[in-house]
C-alpha cells in the first residue's frame, strides 16, 4: 500500500508529452496522469539515488509487458479498526506478475457519476489511448500478496481521498482497474539480517517481505501505527526471528516527536553488523528521511544498504514516491 492522498478538483487540460505519453486517468491533485513510456526502462530510487541494473546497485531491475485489467471485488475483509483488505480477481487476472513486494501498481477508480471506471488502452504500439468520457481516478499501491487467480490490495481507512472512501464502501462485484507493475526490484544480495522502519502504509509490503525471507534471517522491525488496535492487522510481525519495537502516534506530540522516537528506537537498537545487514525504509517522507540520516550518519551503514521511500508527505498532495530523499 501506497497512496495516503486527499483529493482536489479536477483541474488539468488533456496534453501530450513530448515523449509521447497519452493522459489516461486523474491522480490525487486533479491532474492528468499517465504511465511511463512502456519502451523506456523503469528508474527507481533507493536511499535517495535513482539506480536502474548498474553493477553498483544492490538491485536487479525487471520489467513487465505494460497491461490495463478489468478487476473485480472478491471479498473483503476487516484487519483493523482502520485496515481492509480486499481481495481481487477476474479473468483479465491472468498473466499478472508481482515478483517483489515493493512492486507498486496503480489502482483506477471510478469517477464520480460512474458505477466502474473507465479504461485506458494499450494499443499494438505500447502507446495507452485514454478512455472516453470522464477518466478513472489513479493511486498507487502495492500488492500485498499474490494468489493463484486473485491478489490482496490493503487499503488504510481514513477521512477523506477516494482510495479510502471507495474501500471503505467496497462489496463483492464492485470494480476497478489496475495498471502495471512496470518492473519489479529485486534484491541482489541475501543479507543475514535486516531492518524494517515504516508507518501503515508500508507495512503490507514489509509483511509481505517477511513472508518470504528465509527463516534463517534475522528481522528487527519499528512499526508505527496509530494505536494498540492497528497491531491485530499484522501477525506477521510477530512470526519467529522476527523482533518488532510497534510505535504509536496516539502516544506522542506531533511530527516532529514521531520522527525523534523513531530515530531514537534506531539509535539505541542493537543491530548486527551493518556490512551484512540490508534497511527498508517507507512511510512519510520527513519521517522516513531523519531515519535514513541515522542510519547513515550514526549507524555505519552504506547508501548501497538501505531503501528508503517516502510513500507521503506531510501537507503535500499526490507526493511523488520516487522523489529521492535526503
Amino acid at each position: 500500500m501506497l497512496s495516503r492522498g486527499g483529493d482536489r478538483q479536477v483541474r488539468a487540460a488533456l496534453r501530450v508529452g513530448a515523449d509521447r505519453h497519452l493522459p489516461w486517468a486523474v491522480d490525487a491533485r486533479g491532474d492528468v496522469s499517465r504511465l511511463p513510456d512502456p519502451r523506456r526502462p523503469p528508474t527507481f530510487v533507493s536511499a535517495g539515488v535513482s539506480s536502474m541494473n548498474r553493477e553498483d546497485s544492490p538491485f536487479e531491475i525487471v520489467r513487465h509487458p505494460l497491461k490495463v485489467r478489468r478487476l473485480v471485488v472478491a471479498h473483503v475483509r476487516e484487519l483493523s479498526p482502520r485496515m481492509r483488505r480486499i481481495t481481487l480477481g477476474g479473468p483479465e487476472l491472468e498473466g499478472f506478475v508481482s515478483l517483489a513486494p515493493e512492486d507498486h501498481v496503480k489502482l483506477l477508480f471510478p469517477a464520480e457519476g460512474q458505477s466502474e471506471p473507465a479504461l485506458p488502452i494499450v494499443d499494438e504500439r505500447g502507446e495507452i489511448r485514454p478512455p472516453p468520457g470522464a477518466r478513472p481516478i489513479a493511486r498507487d499501491y502495492t500488492i500485498r500478496a499474490r494468489h493463484v487467480d486473485t491478489i490482496d490490495v490493503d487499503f488504510l481507512l481514513h477521512a477523506h481521498g477516494v482510495a479510502s472512501s471507495w474501500a471503505a464502501r467496497a462489496t463483492p462485484g464492485d470494480v476497478l482497474g489496475l495498471a502495471g507493475p512496470r518492473g519489479s526490484r529485486l534484491l541482489r544480495l541475501q543479507p543475514a539480517w535486516q531492518l524494517f522502519v515504516g508507518d501503515e502504509t508500508a507495512l503490507p509490503e514489509m509483511a509481505r517481505r517477511l513472508e518470504e525471507t528465509p527463516a534463517t534471517v534475522h528481522n528487527f522491525v519499528v512499526a508505527l501505527v496509530e494505536d494498540t488496535n492497528d497491531q491485530a492487522a499484522w501477525p506477521e510481525l510477530a512470526r519467529p526471528g522476527v523482533e518488532t519495537r510497534w510505535v504509536h502516534r496516539a502516544e506522542g506530540g506531533g511530527a516532529r516527536d514521531v520522527a525523534q522516537r523513531l530515530g531514537d528506537i534506531v539509535r539505541a537498537a542493537e543491530l548486527r553488523d551493518p556490512g551484512e545487514g540490508f534497511a527498508w525504509l517507507a512511510g512519510e517522507a520527513s519521517e522516513t528521511s531523519a531515519v535514513m540520516r541515522v542510519l547513515l550518519r550514526e549507524r555505519g551503514f552504506a547508501r548501497a544498504r538501505i531503501h528508503a521511500s517516502g510513500h507521503w508527505k506531510r501537507g503535500v498532495v499526490a507526493h511523488d514516491h520516487h522523489e529521492p530523499l535526503s
